[in-house]
């Protein structure tokens, strides 16, 4: 899988080798602050309990000296541990990350290993002192320097359901109909109808996003369709070539299903 970050806010594309677009909406500084003050909450009932634990085993016969020394060590474990036990357990879910239903992923969309996790987390120190924030801020993803070192981000949950879903209807801005045969369309594939059905049925896009992204894609299959230089479909606006692409891609038996307007 590789990563591809179109120019389009805090919507990022993740795409398989079956070149089928993967979308995902980048965790914002705000929520993923809530999601550390909560893991924060936990880690420090959990210090609280093994400080606890420690006063209760160690009595009288050990120095006050030697029993903040192996308070503060067993504190660092539980800080860093907790972190990179989570995120390994949970395919990138803190408690806190869940409850504000973010996840961590890696740059090519699969779950965090446990070096993976090792790593982002031992730069937390960096990160917390300043330079994280900034990073964050900065970042098109919204990526602290341990997501850098490690390869990771933090984005939203995808929510899947286990109920039938309809389609959402194709929005057609440009043409009412197929317009004339596209050459070359033989060379296309049920992936990418997949792909400019997604961006035809993908709502919320600002027009300026919608014909950003309508120029990369269409610019992509027109180089797939091996169409020559003079060709007229080279010369289409960008959503017209998309919508009438889609629009015969959906009339071949292969197609699949009724084109909706």
């Amino acid at each position: 899988m590789t990563l591809r970050t179109p120019d389009l806010g805090d919507i990022l594309e993740i795409r398989t080798a079956d070149n089928v677009g993967i979308g995902y909406e980048v965790g914002g500084i705000a929520s993923r602050f809530i999601a550390l003050v909560i893991d924060a909450l936990i880690i420090g009932v959990l210090i609280f309990i093994s400080d606890s634990l420690i006063l209760g085993l160690v009595g009288p016969a050990v120095s006050t000296t030697a029993a903040l020394v192996l308070g503060s060590f067993v504190s660092f474990l539980i800080v860093y541990g907790y972190f990179v036990v989570a995120e390994t357990a949970s395919s990138g879910r803190t408690p806190g990350k869940r409850v504000m239903g973010l996840r961590v992923i890696r740059i090519d969309g699969s779950a965090p290993g446990f070096g993976d996790s090792l790593v982002r987390n031992i730069v937390r120190f960096l990160d917390l002192l300043g330079p994280g924030v900034v990073s964050m801020f900065f970042h098109p993803q919204a990526r602290r320097l341990g997501d850098l070192a490690a390869g990771t981000l933090v984005v939203r949950e995808r929510v899947l359901s286990t109920t039938a879903v309809t389609p959402s209807p194709a929005v057609l801005l440009r043409t009412p109909d197929a317009g004339p045969a596209i050459d070359g369309i033989e060379r296309l594939g049920s992936s990418d109808h997949a792909a400019v059905r997604a961006f035809l049925t993908r709502w919320g896009l600002t027009l300026e996003q919608r014909q950003r992204l309508a120029v990369l894609l269409a610019t992509r299959l027109v180089d797939r369709l091996d169409l020559p230089a003079n060709a007229p479909e080279r010369q289409w606006p960008p959503e017209l070539f998309l919508e009438r692409l889609y629009l015969q891609l959906a009339a071949r038996p292969e197609g699949g299903g009724v084109v909706a307007r």
